[in-house]
């Protein structure tokens, strides 16, 4: 669960040996090697059944990298039903102001240069759950248009019970209708837009204009999707349970 939040080998091996301690039968004295062998597996695994959905995370995580470092400009976009997203992470105020009880500048202030590692990192987790978000208020929506009783804490989503088969029912529908748009183009598009440099900065014999000119490049450069037909979700019995 915690590969979209860019866990690493280290992290991935620290929570499969808390899970082979918890094991009363499993020898204590392999559990480290043991851990190691299985975060090995773990990783080749998800490399292999879910190719598309690594690309697509190392695109999110490119992007603000390079949004970040190059542009000097926080992470932003607009969720599908057009909410603004902006990511507040920014470095440190300086020593010196901590230190002479200098009032820190306001996080949006545009002249703070944003933290490149919490900005990749935070990309992808941030923007499924803008997606999430986005399904949540959907459903709610169209549970209300049909007269139900919709509440939801974090993500469970909550009716009576003779209306739970009705909320299953909208919620697959519009999980359906939200990802059938074409939601990673809109992305780029929107980070096109607002972060990609005139034509006349990328000069690379400018100062900086090979840079420029990738964020360019990788701005415009979509992943491909897998082949997951999303129409299965209207009949899956466990997709939202």
């Amino acid at each position: 669960m915690t590969t979209v939040y860019g866990v690493t080998r280290f992290g991935a091996r620290l929570q499969i040996a808390k899970q082979l301690k918890d094991i009363d039968e499993f020898p204590k004295e392999h559990v480290w090697a043991c851990s190691q062998y299985l975060t090995t597996k773990t990783f080749d695994s998800l490399r292999e059944m879910f190719t598309s959905t690594k690309l697509i995370q190392d695109w999110f995580t490119d992007c603000a990298k390079v949004i970040s470092g190059v542009c000097g400009e926080s992470v932003e976009w607009v969720t599908p039903l057009g909410l603004p997203v902006v990511q507040p992470y920014y470095r440190r105020a300086p020593p010196a102001a901590a230190a002479t009880g200098a009032t820190p500048r306001a996080p949006l202030d545009l002249h703070m240069r944003p933290c490149t590692m919490k900005q990749r990192n935070a990309f992808p987790p941030n923007f499924i759950h803008s997606l999430d978000s986005s399904h949540m208020m959907l459903t709610g929506l169209h549970c209300q248009a049909r007269g139900l009783t919709f509440v939801s804490v974090h993500d469970c989503f909550w009716t009576h019970p003779d209306t739970v088969d009705i909320m299953n029912e909208i919620c697959r529908e519009q999980f359906v209708a939200l990802h059938s748009q074409p939601i990673l183009n809109d992305l780029s598009e929107y980070l096109v837009k607002r972060y990609s440099y005139d034509y006349r900065e990328l000069d690379v014999s400018t100062p900086g204009g090979a840079n420029k000119k990738r964020v360019n490049n990788l701005l415009k450069k979509v992943p491909s999707k897998g082949d997951f037909d999303l129409n299965s979700v209207l009949k899956s019995v466990y997709f939202f349970s």
